[in-house]
């Protein structure tokens, strides 16, 4: 990737709107802008067919979505020579800019970005939709997200084997998480129970070290937290992340599974910008046969191709469901009333979850721990990036640090940490309207705010359908704080940081306090009090992205499950789902890493049913 490297005087000549209403720099205002131009809509050629696709073709394998599963699927399958495998992506190719790791912040609410909206409900996001950010694009959220590599703890997916999926534990998981990394820090790297090198996915710290992420670890380990692995064997503490990059770029699924493959392999066909409408079943036989697809820059263009073995639906927890109801497999109810001829009653769309996290506590950096810059030294930056890879936009500031810890309901005496604390840097700017936060790279702050994130979450969710319209956005009800054992949780991650962490002498001696003015929907309320926590948790509503659960992996006893261990559809033969929805109870981590090994296991099993492991 080559980046522009702007000039000051170009910086000089943004729009004049800019330069009167931003608060920020020039630079940051140009850059702003910029991007949002870059990621903005782009006009659709109308004339033209998606590219390479042709209307009828037959293929062994049809891989549904193009994400961190999808990717992974499609790729490993293709490595039987004889099978010929289409891999379909609603979006479009993973763009330069999303490379960037300071960047992050300018990837949302883009044209790469599904821009999902719950519905509204008064107990969370302040009684407004809830913005769920998903990755439309090929390589999915991997190219979207965080980067962070965590895997979650053992006891998650023990759990998913005590549910009765047999070969889903945790001794039965590892070897897939190690199949796909190539570990790129040697201390991590030596501890090969847990690690491993060679696997296509590099994961490793970022090349440049943010000045207050010893700051950060300094103050848990004040409090009596452990430095650790959060991917080894002992998960609280606090960590210095890990990513999924290499040389201070972003490493997408995309980027590591597709693209050293994609033009070499003549039997992989990678098609972009292609919405899969519905899954072709055979009502009688119930056996699935191919897909029916729409362009998606001009939705008039429509066609079928055919999957003589299978068609595996990788679109992620919030689409993969959509499309199967959409193919007349969920509950009877839903399809009758969108008006879907049933083919399966299945509990598709139930069993919901996600991890829920507030705006949570904003803390003030002395002027020495702030990373604000001149415009000469943004550009700096950005050319030494732009050249080299390096730098402070080579990383996510505060982001690299996360400390795991137990709230009063977590059992202490067991690893098995039900808080995680996330730590991104914000800038805010002093205006005569007051304090005003500008969108800025992660590198450049003059604040931090701690988003305790509740990471084993008791309330559920679910997803249903509108109508047949395969363009609507289906209707999504995450049900956060329905179990008020969350809200207690979200509460207690709260004082944690107002009576403990904020008290530190390391934070002390560095000038960093905690800001008590109360944020604007819970001003009645006395600042740091349990009540104005519960507030800020369901006023200040952050997802944290790890969408699962809704088309849930289980045995032929379980009535909530869609697939069973193999991660086929039941009663449908030839269809599979391979995503974040199998997920039976989501773990206390993040999500990506976990996919990429459902997909890495998804792919043998599927190699091995065909005799061809």
């Amino acid at each position: 990737m080559i980046l522009p490297e702007p000039s000051l005087q170009t910086c000089a000549g943004t729009s004049e709107m800019a330069a009167t209403h931003c608060p920020a720099t020039k630079f940051l205002c140009y850059l702003s802008l910029l991007l949002s131009k870059i990621n903005g809509p782009q006009k659709a050629n109308e004339n033209l067919p998606p590219l390479g696709l042709v209307d009828g073709e037959r293929y062994d394998f049809i891989v549904v979505g193009g994400g961190s599963a999808g990717c992974v699927v499609a790729s490993r399958l293709s490595e039987i020579s004889q099978w010929k495998v289409l891999l379909l992506e609603a979006g479009g190719e993973e763009p330069p800019q999303t490379d960037v790791p300071a960047f992050i912040p300018f990837n949302w609410e883009t044209r790469f970005d599904w821009q999902f909206e719950t519905e509204p409900d008064k107990d969370y996001c302040g009684g407004k939709p809830c913005i769920w950010n998903a990755g439309k694009v090929l390589g999915g959220g991997s190219v979207l997200n965080g980067m962070i590599y965590n895997r979650g703890n053992g006891r998650s997916y023990d759990k998913w084997k005590e549910l009765g999926n047999d070969g889903w534990g945790f001794d039965d998981v590892l070897p897939y998480f190690k199949k796909s990394e190539n570990n790129g820090d040697p201390a991590i790297a030596a501890n090969t129970k847990y690690h491993a090198v060679g696997g296509p996915l590099n994961v490793q710290r970022f090349p440049y070290e943010d000045k207050n992420v010893h700051l950060l670890v300094d103050a848990f380990q004040e409090l009596g937290y452990k430095t650790v692995d959060i991917n080894g064997g002992t998960q609280t503490g606090v960590t210095l992340l890990q990513f999924t990059q290499k040389n201070g770029s972003r490493m997408s699924t995309n980027k590591a599974f597709i693209a050293p493959f994609r033009g070499k392999r003549p039997n992989l066909k990678v098609v972009t910008n292609v919405r899969v409408t519905k899954v072709l079943i055979d009502p009688k036989k119930k056996i699935a046969y191919g897909v029916e697809y729409a362009w998606e820059k001009h939705r008039n263009v429509r066609g079928k191709v055919y999957a003589n073995k299978e068609v595996v639906v990788s679109s992620g927890a919030l689409k993969s469901p959509h499309v199967l109801m959409l193919s007349g497999i969920g509950p009877r109810s839903a399809l009758s009333a969108a008006g879907i001829e049933v083919i399966e009653d299945l509990p598709v769309g139930q069993n919901l979850q996600d991890h829920a996290a507030c705006l949570g506590l904003r803390v003030k950096l002395g002027e020495k721990q702030q990373t604000l810059s001149s415009d000469q030294k943004l550009l700096s930056d950005f050319s030494a990036y732009a050249r080299y890879r390096t730098g402070p936009l080579s990383g996510t500031g505060t982001l690299e640090v996360s400390g795991y810890v137990n709230s009063r309901y977590a059992d202490p005496t067991i690893d098995y940490p039900d808080i995680q604390y996330f730590v991104p840097p914000q800038t805010v700017y002093n205006t005569s309207n007051g304090e005003v936060p500008f969108n800025t790279p992660f590198s450049t702050y003059n604040r931090i705010i701690f988003q305790p994130g509740i990471m084993i979450e008791k309330s559920i969710g679910y997803i249903t359908i509108k109508n047949k319209d395969p363009f609507l956005q289906p209707i999504i009800v995450p049900n956060y704080f329905s179990n008020i054992e969350d809200l207690n949780v979200i509460i207690d991650g709260c004082n944690f940081v107002a009576k403990n962490l904020s008290s530190t002498k390391v934070f002390k001696d560095a000038g960093v306090s905690l800001d008590t003015t109360p944020l604007p929907h819970c001003a009645h309320l006395e600042f740091g009090t349990d009540d104005y926590c519960a507030c800020l948790a369901r006023n200040y509503t952050q997802t944290l992205h790890h969408f699962s659960g809704t088309c849930k992996m289980g045995p032929d006893s379980d009535p909530g499950a869609v697939v069973d261990s193999q991660l086929r559809v039941r009663a449908v033969k030839s269809l599979r789902v391979v995503d974040a929805s199998i997920i039976p109870v989501l773990g206390n981590s993040n999500t990506n890493g976990p996919v990429i090994m459902i997909a890495e296991k998804a792919s043998d099993m599927i190699k091995k049913s065909w005799n061809l492991d």
